[in-house]
């Protein structure tokens, strides 16, 4: 991206947008008849009005912690797929005076890399790691209005509803799963007013149209996903494992205790009574530490990466009485074929809370609807479709 020198038609673009803030602040009406302010700009400014004030001087744009940040970036699809885009992105920044940033859906920034330019400036507004962008937190600004409008934005000078970045220009656009329509975050390109060019948002719309069309068709739900209802299936990045039973057996055991585990509680909750040697599970373990890239914990032993199990999720969605989420999730008992003590206390749970939650549901149309999608785990629900028919 080439910058554009100030010149007289962004200056009159900045006093006018400066102009139509004051206006605004102050109470009196908008002048909107012209397409130096549009309304989506407007709109924006009247929902930040509702939550912060901008004569406050003493306001500043709230940060999350940056390590929190930094983790949530490194567990994120995002960086994942993105890794060409984001070589782009800093040679962009260093070229032309720029700020390239990543955010969650909700605004809050999770990457940036910024020139010598942008460094201080950005820093001194919290635009980094951990920065609230989101429109509640920072008001009219390119990633809070592109997150809520789910479409490219770009926020110029006074356009911003705070003083604090009325010296900027930002052009953001949503990073969407091209499959599914789901917003995963926002990509953002800033840098000072007067280097502002058409090119900016056109060059942020294209990049975040080639992350998005390096993501996996099917959305990981984590960095490692445990299947154990039904036919068990494990997957780590994007990529299936195989297992054998017993090295399933641990994953479950460490996906249940996040907290973490002691060598001899792990022994007692997989082997109960039976005759293993503690070094045989270690031996074990140092095989799936291995598998996964060495992000298996120790003292205690614990999964280190972001992990989502359909028996966790069914057992929170069957406590929360939500049985059609629950139905949807059934694919079979729960590790039927294990007998580690703590996973049959597990197996067990789940099949009673199951069964009552089925018991109780009298909706034909969830239970004909699990039965139509021909998904394995359906005996249950086809027992209490055939009980609610015979009792008509």
């Amino acid at each position: 991206m080439i910058p554009a020198r100030a010149n007289n038609v962004l200056m009159q673009r900045r006093l006018w947008a400066e102009r139509q803030w004051s206006r605004f602040i102050s109470g009196r009406r908008l002048n909107l008849n012209s397409d130096l302010l549009n309304h989506d700009i407007a709109e924006s400014w009247q929902r930040s009005a509702t939550r912060l004030d901008p004569k406050d001087e003493q306001l500043t744009i709230p940060c999350a912690d940056e390590y929190v940040a930094g983790q949530r970036w490194q567990d994120s699809i995002l960086r994942l797929v993105a890794g060409q885009e984001l070589d782009q992105l800093k040679q962009l920044a260093r070229e032309g005076s720029l700020v390239a940033a990543v955010s969650d859906p909700q605004g809050c920034l999770l990457w940036t890399f910024a020139s010598q330019h942008m460094r201080r400036r950005a820093e001194s507004v919290n635009f980094i790691p951990g920065g609230h962008w989101d429109e509640h937190s920072a008001g009219t600004n390119a990633v809070g209005l592109s997150a809520t409008l789910r479409c490219p934005a770009t926020v110029f000078s006074s356009e911003h509803f705070l003083p604090l970045v009325h010296d900027w220009v930002c052009y953001a656009a949503p990073i969407m799963h091209p499959q599914s329509g789901e917003m995963l975050g926002v990509l953002d390109i800033s840098t000072t007013w007067n280097y502002h060019t058409p090119l900016g948002q056109a060059a942020v719309k294209e990049l975040a149209r080639s992350i998005a069309g390096r993501l996996p068709e099917v959305l990981p739900r984590a960095e490692l996903e445990l299947h154990g209802l039904g036919a068990p299936r494990v997957v780590f990045r994007g990529r299936e494992l195989h297992l054998s039973h017993r090295q399933l057996e641990i994953l479950c055991l460490l996906a249940l205790n996040p907290q973490g585990l002691t060598l001899d509680a792990f022994h007692a909750a997989l082997y109960g009574d039976q005759p293993v040697s503690a070094s045989t599970l270690k031996a074990e373990l140092s095989h799936i530490r291995r598998m996964l890239d060495g992000q298996v914990g120790s003292r205690p032993y614990r999964l280190m990466v972001p992990v989502w199990a359909d028996f966790i999720d069914i057992w929170q969605s069957l406590r929360q009485h939500r049985t059609q989420d629950a139905i949807g999730i059934y694919r079979g008992s729960f590790l039927p074929f294990s007998t580690s003590p703590e996973l049959e206390e597990w197996r067990n749970c789940i099949d009673a809370v199951m069964g009552r939650a089925l018991h109780d549901c009298d909706d034909f149309a969830i239970l004909t609807g699990k039965m139509c999608n021909g998904a394995p785990g359906s005996e249950l629900v086809r027992e209490r479709l055939e009980n609610l028919t015979l009792q008509r």
